[in-house]
């Protein structure tokens, strides 16, 4: 049975590998972010809770795409494997709070309403694949309801309020 903190474990390697790979610091992803001093490094080691938002913002810095780097960390195939183009979350990076701009050059932003219904969205893909991984007991519910009360007992700095 995998646990939370082993499959949280993977997803920093992956992540710092993909940075790596992509030639990326994590000081250029950090300001790229308009994040503050050593945020990124808190992150990574896990000083700092990680957030999917936050996985998603890193990965459209570096420019690997969400499908194929949760592809990687779960064996699963890419959009483009299929033939249909994956999704680009770069036109929201500029709308995500705490951001200074600059991201991706020429992005077009987003309307809050856009943020909004792509934020509710990637969390109702997020239920779905999180009902898949327990209901094929690769995810121990009572870990993930562990998880979540912990984090949701967090300030959140990302997002709109859960409704």
């Amino acid at each position: 049975m995998m646990t939370v903190e082993r499959e949280l474990d993977r997803v920093l390697t992956l992540l710092r590998n993909k940075i790596r790979e992509r030639g990326f610091t994590q000081l250029e992803v950090q300001e790229a972010l308009g994040w503050g001093r050593s945020y990124i490094s808190q992150l990574l080691t896990k000083q700092k809770s990680l957030r999917v938002e936050q996985v998603l913002l890193i990965l459209n810095v570096i420019g690997v795409d969400p499908s194929e780097f949760f592809g990687e960390l779960y064996h699963f195939p890419s959009a483009g494997q299929h033939g249909a183009a994956a999704p680009s979350f770069s036109r929201y990076a500029s709308s995500a709070p705490g951001h200074s701009g600059g991201i991706a050059s020429g992005s077009e932003s987003a309307t809050g309403d856009e943020f909004s219904r792509t934020f509710h969205e990637l969390r109702a893909l997020l239920r779905g694949l999180l009902w898949l991984l327990t209901d094929k007991g690769i995810l121990d519910a009572d870990e993930l309801s562990t998880a979540v009360s912990s984090s949701s007992n967090e300030s959140s700095d990302f997002g709109p309020e859960s409704s």
